[in-house]
């Protein structure tokens, strides 16, 4: 991630020598124009897009083990799965995280059994963390499987395409043959 000041490209990378026995918070140290761009250049499927509103992320040393507790609050836009109608959905979540140094990971590839405290692990270069990654991550495990406009979308009529959240339509009893219409005589004949 990069970040454009005074024309100027900068990565949004925290040395671990920046951080203080009392911990760092990116923001006060940071400031908070940055925050808005963040999501730049993410994959935020299934929405078209996305913006984060507000953030707050402290990171603390314990060893060489980086701790990263924060939240954010983000925005995306997108359709409907059900009516195509345009949603605007917001995503909120809170995390903590312990980054390890790459050097202390699993000395040997194969299986390992995961603990659920496992889940809440990761590596980091042992120099430092780039703070979008720390984000990219949060923010690709709250985006929804389906966007909605609402729980209880009726979608769109199969027959006429009319959006039933709107009006009924009147081909509700219609019925066309399906490539599995086949299996339902050859259930009839057997009996």
């Amino acid at each position: 991630m990069f970040l454009l000041l005074f024309g100027e490209v900068r990565r949004l990378y925290i040395r671990a020598s920046e951080i203080s026995r009392e911990g760092l918070d990116v923001i006060a140290s940071r400031g908070k124009a940055w925050i808005p761009r963040l999501l730049e250049g993410m994959n935020t499927y299934p929405f078209r897009a996305c913006r984060m509103l507000s953030i707050t992320l402290f990171l603390s040393l314990e060893g060489r083990d980086l701790e990263a507790s924060g939240s954010f609050v983000a925005e995306g836009e997108g359709a409907c799965d059900r009516c195509a109608e345009s949603v605007t959905q917001r995503l909120e979540r809170e995390f903590q995280t312990i980054f390890v140094p790459a050097d202390r990971g699993p000395v040997e590839a194969g299986d390992l059994e995961l603990r659920r405290d496992d889940l809440d692990i990761a590596f980091y270069d042992g120099a430092g963390i780039e703070v979008a990654d720390i984000f990219w991550e949060q923010v690709a495990l709250a985006l929804p499987a389906k966007v909605l406009c609402r729980e209880d979308c009726r979608g769109v009529c199969p027959h006429c395409g009319g959006d039933r959240n709107r009006t009924e339509c009147d081909c509700a009893g219609e019925r066309r043959e399906g490539p599995f219409d086949v299996l339902k005589t050859l259930r009839r004949e057997k009996e």
